[in-house]
């Protein structure tokens, strides 16, 4: 039974531990609830209240049941940082925070938790610099930016034949920015020319570049499903048939179920459920499926739901403080793969899925990709 960790040493938890002082154990959890952000935040969220609902059944920590905090988040770093604002100066003894699917927002948030000496465990925000950038105590629970991208780029290479690939990203975000990066310097590694690489604002004019034609793919690198679908629809309306490959920003699968312009579509994105050494068993998956009461469950509410299981498990730990039981705990059994730090890295290593958009929830394959630009 899931959870059944937490009954074990409750009464030692709760002598010596200092959450024992509280009625409840308090989690922050920062995810956008309105915005363009929105559709990968919520499923997040519904599994990381899963997560805490489990160990609540299972008796909770050290007798004392868990509580989960969530305020109202626009789809803005300012809303993100906000939100952990208020959750520290109302409830200051929170034990720490999950959250977030955007690097950028992921910035913003996690300096706020640092400046409160919080642990932040961001769910699904992918930029392998953030842990650096913003310092201790702040981890990912998903894979870099660096990984993904170079899973696309050998995907590309080896099951598409492709060569010749133009880019085209966004340049206002770290996330779209970061995947053109990686893409590029991933793809050319292996012998690959990047025909093109063109800044372009979704909803602007978009010239395109006049060799396009003579690609065998495009690496399209956009926030959202809905942004990308924008400029698939002036590539394809431009003659472009080839396959068209983004990053995890385009897992939702409402905006594409139905859509022509999902037609040769594809992308990176979270395994769910992840196979493989280490990965959740099919009783821990079994469980997560009963409990989940968000919807069909997937990639980025897998995420939400590991991210949580993995600080909660750390604070059922009493040895030293709590960014210490993070880095150095147990490996988790996760939804969407195991969980672990090695080496002092706060990024854990995790496979990789590639879905076809025209068939939403549907895996073609999960990789670990060979050779990975450094961050």
């Amino acid at each position: 039974m899931m959870f059944k960790f937490f009954s074990i040493g409750a009464v030692l938890l709760a002598a010596v531990s200092p959450l024992a002082a509280v009625e409840s154990i308090r989690i922050g959890a920062i995810y956008c609830d309105s915005g363009e952000l929105a559709p990968l935040d919520l499923p997040s969220l519904a599994g990381a209240r899963t997560a805490v609902a489990l160990c609540n059944q299972s008796g909770g920590i050290g007798g004392k049941k868990v509580e989960l905090i969530h305020l109202p988040t626009a789809s803005s770093a300012e809303s993100a940082a906000a939100s952990v604002r208020t959750i520290v100066d109302k409830y200051p003894e929170v034990a720490g925070f999950v959250g977030l699917s955007d690097s950028g927002l992921a910035l913003a948030a996690g300096r706020e938790a640092r400046r409160a000496k919080k642990v932040f465990l961001t769910s699904g925000a992918t930029s392998p610099l953030l842990p650096k950038q913003v310092g201790e105590g702040f981890f990912l629970a998903c894979f870099g930016d660096n990984v993904q991208a170079a899973a696309a780029a050998e995907w590309l290479w080896q099951n598409k034949g492709a060569r010749r690939v133009a880019v085209l990203y966004d340049p206002r975000r770290i996330y779209t920015r970061l995947l053109h990066r990686y893409f590029s310097t991933a793809f050319k590694n292996r012998g690959g020319t990047i025909t093109d690489e063109v800044a372009i604002r979704p909803g602007g004019e978009l010239e395109l570049p006049s060799g396009l034609a003579g690609n065998d793919a495009v690496f399209l690198s956009m926030e959202t499903a809905s942004e990308a679908q924008m400029v698939i629809a002036k590539l394809r309306a431009a003659g472009f048939r080839g396959p068209v490959v983004g990053g995890d920003g385009y897992d939702n699968p409402s905006a594409w179920r139905g859509n022509a312009l999902a037609r040769n579509v594809f992308f990176t994105t979270h395994a769910f459920p992840a196979t493989g050494p280490g990965a959740a068993g099919p009783a821990v998956l079994a469980d997560f499926r009963r409990a989940f009461r968000g919807g069909v469950p997937g990639a980025f509410s897998g995420l939400g739901y590991d991210a949580t299981r993995l600080l909660l498990a750390a604070l059922q730990a009493t040895d030293g403080k709590l960014t210490n039981r993070v880095q150095n705990g147990p490996a988790l059994a996760g939804v969407t793969g195991r969980i672990a730090y090695a080496s002092g890295s706060r990024v854990p290593d995790k496979p990789v899925a590639i879905q076809e958009a025209a068939r939403p929830g549907h895996t073609i394959l999960q990789v670990t990709p060979t050779a990975v630009p450094a961050p």
